[in-house]
């Protein structure tokens, strides 16, 4: 298990798959200095980031990690990191990888991997858009007004919780869909010996379908059950 005391230059030396981690938070990966520090100095919480380096070093972590304890503003501020780390880095990579998988070796499912992830692609683009805009601003206007009693927050909420429960109620898992391409890659993989873009891409969607899972495990079981809890208690309190 990781210690609050390590650096994260010892931390990636363990496990390199860390640094995206580290990335989001706009922590260097070969720092020195002790991660409690660093935590302290740009305000992040720390146990959080401790919790989701043990579970993307080990995905088992994932069922006896207390998510629920750690505030709605805290996760948000991790969800929204986490799709602008997939917006501008994770998916452009993985889509670099296929390309030149398909310049480097021919082969007629090539096509079928580049169509699915495009139409991939663009259902979580317009899914994390929905979240971005409706769901989190939504979720930090609820908590706020559990705090402060705003009148223009209870309005906000007022208006816009049936869209939310609406979102809430239709949220699906996009791993689901990574794991489909996963399994057709490894199904119908190139008969060559040159399997290097092809190796890469498929440790890459093994990597975001990891990512995904615990992205989901706090979005859906952890951010959403914490909302519904809260609009019950705000419905109780407004009857």
């Amino acid at each position: 298990m990781i210690s609050h005391l390590l650096t994260p230059k010892t931390i990636t030396q363990y496990d390199r798959n860390i640094v995206h981690l580290f990335s989001r938070f706009n922590i260097g990966p070969d720092s020195t200095q002790k991660l409690n520090e660093i935590c302290e100095k740009d305000e992040i919480n720390i146990n959080l980031l401790v919790d989701l380096i043990n579970c993307y070093n080990d995905l088992s972590c994932l069922e006896k990690t207390k998510f629920e304890d750690y505030s709605i503003i805290d996760l948000i501020d991790y969800l929204e990191r986490s799709h602008l780390y997939y917006l501008e880095k994770k998916i452009p990579e993985i889509e670099q990888s296929l390309l030149k998988l398909g310049l480097q070796e021919s082969f007629s499912f090539n096509y079928i991997f580049i169509k699915f992830f495009e139409e991939y692609k663009k259902d979580i683009v317009s899914h994390f858009k929905t979240e971005d805009e409706v769901l989190f601003p939504f979720c930090k206007v609820l908590d706020r007004y559990i705090k402060f009693n705003s009148q223009e927050d209870l309005i906000y909420i007022l208006e816009n919780k049936e869209t939310v429960y609406h979102l809430m109620n239709q949220h699906k898992k996009n791993n689901d869909d990574v794991d489909d391409l996963q399994k057709l890659l490894i199904k119908y993989s190139p008969k060559s010996n040159k399997l290097s873009y092809f190796e890469i891409f498929l440790n890459q969607m093994s990597l975001f379908q990891k990512d995904l899972k615990i992205h989901a495990e706090i979005e859906e079981n952890v951010l959403m059950e914490k909302i519904y809890n809260n609009l019950k208690a705000f419905e109780l309190k407004n009857v």
